[in-house]
C-alpha cells in the first residue's frame, strides 16, 4: 500500500511538472532579473539571415568554458517564441543549469510554409547549434558538450538534429554550416518518435483516411494536396524521418509524453501521444542508447526517477 501511495504521488507530481513545462503564462521579468542578479546575457543575437533567426544566450558564471543547452520552443511549427523559456517554472530550470555552470540559449525560428513545409524550422534550429559552436570562443562555450532541449515541435526538431549522423557541410562557403551537428544529449517533451506519418497511423491504430483528414486540417491554408502526397512519399520520408537513422552512436535521450493513449482528434493529439515515448524507448533499448523515458499515462516510469535538469547535468559535466 505504501508503495502504491508513493508511486501515485510521484505520478501526480511528475504529471503536474510536465504540464507546467509547456505553460507560456506568468513569464518572469528577465530584464529585472538580469540587473538584480548580474547575469551575463546576450539578447536577440542574430544567428542567420531571417528576421526570426534570433536567440538569447545566458552565460554561466565560470572562468572556464561552459557546456550549454539550446532550447527549441513548441507551437506546432506555426506559433510560439523563444520567450517560452521564461515562464516561472521553466526559468527555475534555467537558474539551476546556470548554478551548475551550464550556459543556456533559447531560439526563435521560421515556421512551416508551403515551399519546404518543416525544413525551414529544422534547418534554423540546426544553424543555431552550428552558430554557437562556430562562436564558442567568443561566448566561452564548450563546443563538444551541448544538449538540445525542446517541447512538442521543438522536441521533434531536437530529435531530428540529434539522432541523425553529422549534418555538417565541410564544403560550404558558409563557415557556420561546416560545424558539426553532433550533441551530447537530447531532451524531448511531448516528442514524436518519427516524422513518418505511416508510423503514426500504425502506432495509433487508425486508418489512413482518418489520419489524412486530420493532417489536412493542420496544414490550413497550405497546399494540402501537395503536402499530403509528399508526406506519404518514401523519398520525402527518408529526408525528414530520424527514427530509421537511429544507431548505437546516438546520444542519450530524455523523453516525457504525458496523457493517456486515446484516439487522436487533432494533430497535437497525434504528436503528443504517449505511445511515441514507448516506441522511442523500445528503439533506444534495442540499440543500447542510454535513455530516461516517462509516459506515466501508459505506465512507463523510468526506474531512476531522474529529472530533466539532473539528466542534463549528468551528460554535460
Amino acid at each position: 500500500m505504501y508503495f502504491n501511495m508513493t508511486r501515485n504521488l510521484f505520478l501526480f507530481v511528475f504529471f503536474f511538472n510536465s504540464l507546467i513545462l509547456f505553460s507560456q503564462k506568468k513569464r518572469v521579468n528577465i530584464d529585472s532579473i538580469i540587473k538584480s542578479d548580474n547575469h551575463i546575457v546576450f539578447k536577440n543575437i542574430s544567428y542567420g539571415p531571417d528576421k526570426k533567426n534570433t536567440l538569447d544566450l545566458w552565460i554561466a558564471d565560470s572562468k572556464l568554458k561552459s557546456p550549454f543547452v539550446i532550447y527549441i520552443h513548441g507551437g506546432g511549427f506555426g506559433a510560439g517564441s523563444k520567450n517560452a523559456a521564461y515562464s516561472k517554472n521553466n526559468f527555475k530550470r534555467i537558474k539551476r543549469l546556470l548554478e551548475n555552470k551550464i550556459s543556456f540559449a533559447t531560439i526563435d525560428y521560421t515556421f512551416k510554409n508551403n515551399e519546404d513545409f518543416l525544413f525551414s524550422s529544422f534547418n534554423d534550429a540546426k544553424r543555431a547549434l552550428q552558430f554557437l559552436k562556430f562562436n564558442s570562443e567568443k561566448y566561452n562555450l564548450l563546443r563538444d558538450r551541448v544538449a538540445l532541449m525542446g517541447a512538442s515541435a521543438g522536441a521533434t526538431s531536437s530529435l531530428w538534429i540529434g539522432l541523425q549522423d553529422d549534418m555538417s557541410d565541410k564544403n560550404s562557403s558558409d563557415p557556420v554550416l561546416r560545424e558539426s551537428t553532433k550533441v551530447s544529449c537530447i531532451v524531448g517533451m511531448a516528442a514524436a518518435h518519427s516524422l513518418n506519418l505511416k508510423r503514426w497511423k500504425d502506432m495509433a491504430n487508425v486508418d489512413e483516411a482518418y489520419l489524412k483528414s486530420i493532417f489536412k486540417k493542420y496544414l490550413g491554408k497550405m497546399d494540402a494536396e501537395k503536402w499530403v502526397q509528399k508526406s506519404f512519399d518514401d523519398n520525402y520520408i527518408s529526408e525528414v524521418d530520424f527514427f530509421e537513422k537511429m544507431d548505437t552512436d546516438d546520444p542519450p535521450i530524455f523523453i516525457v509524453n504525458y496523457g493517456k493513449n486515446r484516439k487522436p482528434k487533432n494533430i497535437a493529439d497525434f504528436h503528443h501521444n504517449p505511445l511515441h515515448a514507448k516506441v522511442l524507448k523500445q528503439r533506444a533499448d534495442s540499440l543500447n542508447i542510454k535513455n530516461v523515458v516517462y509516459a506515466p499515462g501508459i505506465g512507463i516510469i523510468d526506474k531512476s526517477r531522474q529529472g530533466v535538469v539532473e539528466f542534463i547535468i549528468e551528460n554535460l559535466n
